[in-house]
């Protein structure tokens, strides 16, 4: 019998990794993440400014009740929203559909520059218009997250997407900092006129794209009574969907704490707006963290393990900043926090994304954020009330505390073993 024959010279070749970077060379993408950058930093400019101002504006004895509710009005509509959203994602040009969302969006930071301005700004129109910042982030996000296979295609979308993880990290790492120092040194109307400034980076940069028009014909018509029956029968028929959204619960509903009593506990510290914007950015700096550290982490501990390792960091994270009033403290604490909350939704994300077929993915993903969402919300105001009644440490104490239980019901919810692979790999 003959030898067989040599391999070719491309099969000796092993496979060169794609870069990280690689879908910046696709010129539309790479524009889009750029304005995302700034539009990300205005946005967490504004979060932070807003929650600081509040514990100001707010009447004396229901300020952690207005704190707690005014994060609750940033996520609530996302939970509301979210699968009508995505129903309309997968109806409509998701071009110009994003477009006038980020219209939306300018507008109410707009107004909130306005009455800022003019001194007419209270904790009442403070909490409305943030909620409608929230709802036109509700509306963009199930076709934000359906336009970036059409701009990169299939071969750098694992890559795209960690470059949107870094891109959104870094932003909640710098804005808060950036935010809270021109507060103090020009005044809250400047940061929320700034913010609204920055949306126009988005709009000239999704203004400038053109759809292909393979990815337009893909796109199915259905009415919007037809989208939301398929929809949710699909959702409905796919069980490993729903544990991976119950493990999501059992995490974000006691880890929300943290960062939603955070302007009281800066209060309470006595720090100044600046120095609140530096602690603020240690939960940025530990997710930035987290995103380059969570290939090694699932490989080391795969991704069931690692997530319930990192609720039971959260736990111990919670707990030493409610325990040790310092911001040293303080800090350490919501780092460790930002490195576990980046891993537990990234392994989240990966999982929900594995289990979506192409041409239900923003109806999907558009639950999958209103389970994260709504898990955000439920936990803001109930922590705003605890908080409200027996202070602010016991309140985080009893999260840290709830976090137990929450991490073993989690353990009883393993990951189909496919999509454990799946993000153990990416």
């Amino acid at each position: 019998m003959s030898a067989p024959p040599p391999p070719s010279a491309a099969a000796r070749v092993p496979t060169a990794p794609i870069s990280m970077w690689a879908p910046l060379s696709v010129p539309a993408f790479k524009r889009l993440w750029t304005a995302n950058i700034v539009s990300n930093i205005g946005g967490w400019m504004q979060t932070a400014g807003a929650g600081w101002i509040m514990t100001e504006i707010a009447p004396a004895g229901d300020k952690a009740l207005f704190v707690a509710g005014m994060a609750a009005a940033t996520t609530c509509p996302v939970f509301l929203f979210g699968f009508p959203a995505g129903v309309l994602a997968d109806r409509f040009d998701r071009r110009l559909y994003i477009l006038a969302c980020q219209v939306w969006m300018m507008l109410a930071a707009t107004a909130l520059a306005v009455l800022a301005f003019i001194g007419r700004l209270d904790h009442w129109s403070l909490l409305g218009l943030m909620f409608c910042v929230g709802v036109g982030n509700a509306m963009n996000a199930p076709a934000w997250q359906a336009v970036v296979p059409e701009m990169v295609g299939r071969k750098y979308l694992p890559q795209a997407i960690a470059l949107n993880s870094a891109a959104f990290n870094l932003a909640r790492t710098i804005g808060p900092v950036i935010g809270q120092v021109v507060q103090a040194l020009a005044g809250i109307f400047v940061l929320f006129a700034t913010n609204a400034l920055t949306f126009l980076a988005v709009i000239a940069a999704i203004g400038s794209w053109r759809r292909p028009a393979e990815a337009q014909a893909q796109q199915r018509r259905e009415s919007l009574w037809a989208g939301f029956a398929s929809g949710i029968a699909f959702i409905r028929g796919t069980p490993a969907l729903w544990r991976v959204w119950a493990r999501a619960m059992c995490f974000f509903v006691p880890a929300i704490a943290f960062t939603t009593l955070l302007p009281l506990l800066g209060r309470n510290l006595g720090l100044s707006d600046a120095q609140y914007g530096f602690l603020f950015a240690c939960f940025g700096i530990g997710a930035v963290c987290g995103t380059m550290m969570l290939p090694r982490i699932n490989a080391w501990l795969g991704p069931d393990r690692a997530n319930i390792a990192a609720m039971l960091t959260v736990a111990a994270a919670i707990a030493l900043a409610a325990a040790v009033p310092h911001v040293v403290a303080v800090g350490i604490g919501l780092a460790f926090g930002g490195v576990c909350w980046m891993t537990v939704n990234a392994n989240n994300n990966v999982a929900t994304q594995t289990l979506l077929p192409s041409w239900v993915r923003a109806r999907g993903m558009a639950v999958h954020q209103m389970v994260f969402f709504g898990s955000l919300t439920v936990g803001q105001t109930m922590w705003g009330v605890i908080a409200d009644g027996i202070g602010v440490p016991v309140a985080m104490g009893c999260a840290a505390a709830l976090m137990l239980p929450m991490a073993l019901l989690a353990a009883s919810i393993p990951l189909p073993v496919s999509i454990a692979t799946s993000a153990a790999g990416d």
